[in-house]
């Protein structure tokens, strides 16, 4: 087949009694807006007996598009049928579609211009649960499109259904495990994220419908023992130990098989264990806690993962036990603030205060969160902007909380540091501290006067964006207003004009607008134009002279 005959896209669908949601998968296909003549199909039925196979015929029969079917007998699991698949396609690209499942009309169009826009290998396109949970870790990926994206902050997400460069593919001979029945997919993309030169994400269109079937017939949802889970996980970590060089990328990644492989049984499943089976578990898990799990992984543990693994390494199963029920419980208990950082109460006592410390600082993961805050109201007087809401510190009583408002000039990047006034917010320690964290003094009262804001000096033309910085205990985080706005705030800033002083002396009016614009909070100052000079003619005598006034016409 000459290069000019080649498809764009072969889409690789290994079938397996996929009936009767074949039919709307085939469908989704047929109807993508980028054309037939750009897309090859390529089906492997895996031995179906529910007439899957059938179907799979007359759709190639039928249809006008180039569409292979390949039958072969069962085996037991989707890797060797997209080997199969992979072997005959011949586009540019190749994108894995269950039989299950289906894509958006423009899905292809859309991740094949963003390929073709960056020169990716490996496409991702947004996926959307239809009776499935999509988690929130695989969510977050698809947060925006992105066309350089990185590698650590898409490994999240392994499932197969992404665009790959086939010269990519079969450069480094990428194929699935056939000895996989489950995890098969995570080897194969996990290699194919190691080896693109360029991954994209397409987040703005749900590309990829991942279909729950009646009959819960889903391969990917029928579970999979623990010893062989960790087993096909160790192979995965081995695989990226191998392609990756020491630091924060490569530890993201196997903290990613720590967190859904490794630690994924210490559940309510693990507390319902008998001390027997309990052995078991932490027996299997406990040299992979140690070979995993080195420093920069155990740093990118949230404290409760921390604490399992601690326990696995020591062989503490009654402590293990304890940490499963804190945490499922929702980890109760007062954090404490020492040093400058803030640790989680430990469920059972700690071996040494150095690893308390190591185990139980949970300083980056609170303040990341802080500080927890919102925008009540936003009022005027003169030159005068009034600020109120409330602020604090997560996990951080208010005893000692001192709340600053931040004003950063967006261009030149220089920031200003007014004081706010603290109210008091008893409601808070009820409905946010649940009686635990004193949140009595988390109100904040702020006047920002446009005429003096900067050192008693006017504030600047143009755009101040505002912010909060809260102190408590020793621990400082700070935090925009424009995504903690509250219901009586306007989503719409308010524009007014406000008369400023200037050095020389001649006040001056300036258009103010206060208020959120595209996702921060933000004080834009511009001053009113002058008007323009007008030229006038005067005539004395038999000379003409052109005098020009300022403000309109003066007579002579």
């Amino acid at each position: 087949m000459s290069a000019e005959l080649l498809p764009t896209v072969s889409v690789v669908i290994p079938v397996f009694n996929a009936m009767p949601y074949l039919e709307q998968t085939l469908a989704s296909v047929a109807r993508q807006s980028i054309g037939m003549d750009a897309v090859e199909v390529v089906a492997v039925d895996d031995g179906s007996t529910d007439g899957s196979g059938e179907v799979l015929d007359a759709w190639a029969k039928d249809k006008p598009w180039r569409m292979t079917v390949v039958h072969q007998e069962a085996s037991g699991g989707p890797s060797r049928p997209r080997n199969v698949g992979l072997d005959h396609a011949t586009g540019r690209y190749v994108f894995f579609l269950d039989g299950d499942d289906c894509l958006g009309p423009e899905t292809l169009e859309r991740l094949v211009a963003m390929a073709e826009k960056n020169g990716a290998d490996t496409v991702l396109g947004k996926l959307v649960g239809v009776g499935r949970v999509i988690r929130p870790e695989v969510r977050e990926v698809f947060a925006k499109n992105v066309d350089r994206a990185d590698k650590a902050a898409v490994y999240y997400t392994l499932m197969p259904f992404k665009l790959f460069r086939r010269a990519m593919l079969e450069e480094h001979g990428l194929r699935f495990p056939e000895h996989m029945r489950i995890s098969e997919d995570q080897h194969f993309v996990a290699r194919a994220y190691l080896h693109s030169e360029v991954i994209s994400i397409v987040a703005d269109y749900d590309c990829y419908y991942l279909v729950r079937r009646g009959d819960n017939g889903n391969i990917t949802l029928g579970g999979l023992d623990y010893p062989t889970m960790v087993a096909q996980a160790a192979e995965t970590v081995e695989l990226v130990t191998g392609l990756t060089e020491p630091g924060p990328t490569r530890d993201r990644m196997v903290a990613r098989h720590a967190k859904a492989e490794l630690l994924r049984r210490f559940d309510r499943r693990f507390l319902a264990a008998g001390p027997e089976e309990r052995k078991e578990l932490a027996d299997l898990a406990a040299p992979h806690a140690h070979t995993w799990v080195t420093p920069g992984v155990l740093a990118e543990l949230d404290v409760a993962e921390r604490l399992r693994v601690h326990c696995l390494r020591e062989g503490l199963l009654d402590e293990l036990a304890a940490v499963v029920e804190w945490d499922m419980a929702g980890r109760p208990g007062k954090a404490l603030a020492r040093g400058g950082r803030l640790y989680a109460p430990a469920p059972f006592p700690p071996v040494s205060s150095a690893a308390y410390e190591e185990l139980c600082d949970i300083t980056d993961a609170a303040l990341g969160a802080s500080p927890r805050r919102r925008l009540d109201k936003v009022g005027w007087d003169g030159s005068v902007v009034e600020l109120s809401g409330y602020a604090y510190l997560d996990q951080v009583d208010t005893g000692t909380l001192r709340t600053e408002v931040l004003l950063r000039h967006t261009g030149t990047e220089r920031e200003l540091v007014l004081p706010a006034r603290l109210e008091a917010t008893p409601h808070l320690t009820v409905s946010r501290g649940k009686e635990t964290y004193d949140f009595g003094l988390a109100g904040f009262r702020a006047s920002v006067d446009l005429a003096a804001a900067d050192d008693g000096r006017p504030l600047g033309p143009g755009t101040w964006e505002v912010s909060l910085r809260c102190a408590a205990e020793g621990l400082t985080a700070r935090g925009g207003l424009g995504t903690a706005l509250g219901a009586d705030v306007p989503r719409q800033a308010e524009q007014r004009v406000v008369v400023l002083p200037r050095a020389d002396g001649d006040d001056r009016p300036h258009t103010v607008s206060v208020g959120p614009k595209r996702g921060r909070f933000v004080v834009e100052i511009r001053p009113v134009p002058e008007p323009p000079s007008m030229p006038i003619r005067i005539r004395r005598g038999l000379g003409r002279v052109v005098r020009r006034v300022r403000g309109g016409t003066r007579g002579a």
